[in-house]
């Protein structure tokens, strides 16, 4: 079958081409779009959490007596913890997995120009590694001499020293060895020396969601406010978490002029993140298939009318001899190039949205197989929408056009 034809009905037919063009790159553009956002986002789904979460609990308690020396009542939650059965270890901390949202900048000079890394900084002692059972991979461990604690307002000391985890070494060093390095975790801030590598932990949903699940960085101190009370990360025996779970909460209660604000297993922390995100990207995905249906739906309406258009030019070919298979093909092939088109001006679309979004969230979402997929996917879309006023237009009989004629 010749191409010619086709072009020169189109170049008669331009304004209801264009309107099919526009109609397919706006659905590729945002369409890939969703899908390229949404198939990163599940990336991170099945990811290892790297800490033993179904044997963590999680308390946030808060003081709502203001009279309360929130110091003291650390050192004596700690100890009364310490001293439940099945308890392995416990530790104050500023951040928990799967929920640190505090994310940061970090650089590696203090030049205003300097390159920000993400990360999220968890503020600890030195039983943080026992509890979240962190390997050391490089360097030195923290030690309970290391450790600053104090109020925030009457101890302005912060500590000299860090340690980060195995993707933060890579994100910040590359190949070169982290240790005695300076970084900077703000802008005009007083430089931290890194001196030693853990093993790699999940953050929180806003670094999950860039890619970076596993970039921390944990600073040997522990500070408090009234306004601002460390979490508890209390590690127990394998499967006792969800039955000592009331009785940890009414040994926190022993403290008076405060409320247990969070109680939980982090294996429930983790699930919650993964839901959040479950559903965003469902969100998505249901909004593609909604609009791959209503391009589907109005391509079928499109190519019925230019059928019901071209009703005599279809029997004027019947009686001229041709079969109704060079009929379907004829509007197959338009279809087609129809598509094509449209599909590459919807590819234009796409880089530049998701550039915009990779810029945005500082991660990058193109995936060409996912792209091209999804081109794929419309196509065979489209092929099936035209496919049935094809059909019906190749069973138009040459005799009822002439007659009608």
């Amino acid at each position: 079958m010749e191409i010619k034809p086709i072009f020169l009905s189109l170049k008669q037919n331009k304004f209801m081409a264009i309107l099919m063009i526009i109609q397919i790159a706006f659905t590729m553009g945002v369409l890939s779009s969703s899908v390229l956002v949404a198939t990163e986002t599940l990336q991170e789904w099945g990811k290892p959490s790297g800490i033993p979460h179904e044997d963590i609990v999680r308390i946030t308690p808060e003081f709502f007596d203001e009279n309360i020396d929130v110091g003291q009542a650390l050192v004596r939650d700690i100890e009364r913890v310490k001293n439940m059965p099945n308890v392995i270890n416990v530790a104050p901390s500023n951040a928990v997995p799967f929920t640190a949202e505090n994310m940061i900048n970090v650089y590696l000079s203090n030049e205003e120009d300097a390159q920000e890394y993400k990360t999220v900084v968890f503020q600890s002692d030195e039983n943080i590694f026992d509890v979240l059972q962190l390997s050391l991979i490089e360097g030195k461990q923290f030690t309970a001499s290391d450790i600053i604690k104090g109020a925030e307002g009457t101890t302005p000391e912060n500590a000299s020293q860090v340690m980060i985890s195995q993707d933060m070494a890579t994100a910040l060093f590359a190949d070169k060895s982290p240790l005695g390095q300076t970084i900077w975790l703000a802008k005009n801030a007083d430089p931290v020396q890194v001196v030693g590598i853990y093993s790699n932990f999940m953050t929180g949903e806003r670094l999950n969601g860039r890619g970076k699940s596993y970039q921390s960085i944990i600073r040997p101190q522990v500070k408090w406010s009234q306004s601002r009370q460390p979490n508890y990360l209390i590690r127990v025996e394998p499967g006792k978490g969800t039955a000592m779970m009331e009785d940890i909460i009414n040994v926190f209660y022993q403290e008076r002029g405060r409320y247990i604000n969070s109680s939980e297993l982090l294996k429930r922390t983790q699930k919650r993140m993964y839901d959040g995100r479950g559903s965003r990207a469902l969100t998505m995905l249901v909004i593609s298939v909604v609009l791959l249906i209503i391009t589907g739906l109005g391509m079928t309406g499109l190519t019925a009318f230019q059928v019901t258009q071209k009703r005599k030019q279809i029997g004027t070919r019947r009686a001229l001899g041709a079969k109704k298979r060079d009929v379907m093909r004829y509007f197959l092939t338009e279809n087609s190039i129809i598509t094509f088109i449209g599909l590459l001006i919807g590819i234009l679309v796409t880089l530049s949205i998701t550039f915009e979004l990779s810029e945005q969230a500082s991660q990058n979402f193109m995936n060409v197989s996912v792209l091209l997929l999804t081109g794929l996917v419309m196509w065979v879309v489209n092929i099936l929408a035209v496919w049935f006023p094809a059909k019906r237009a190749a069973n138009i009989e040459p005799a009822i056009v002439t007659r009608s004629a």
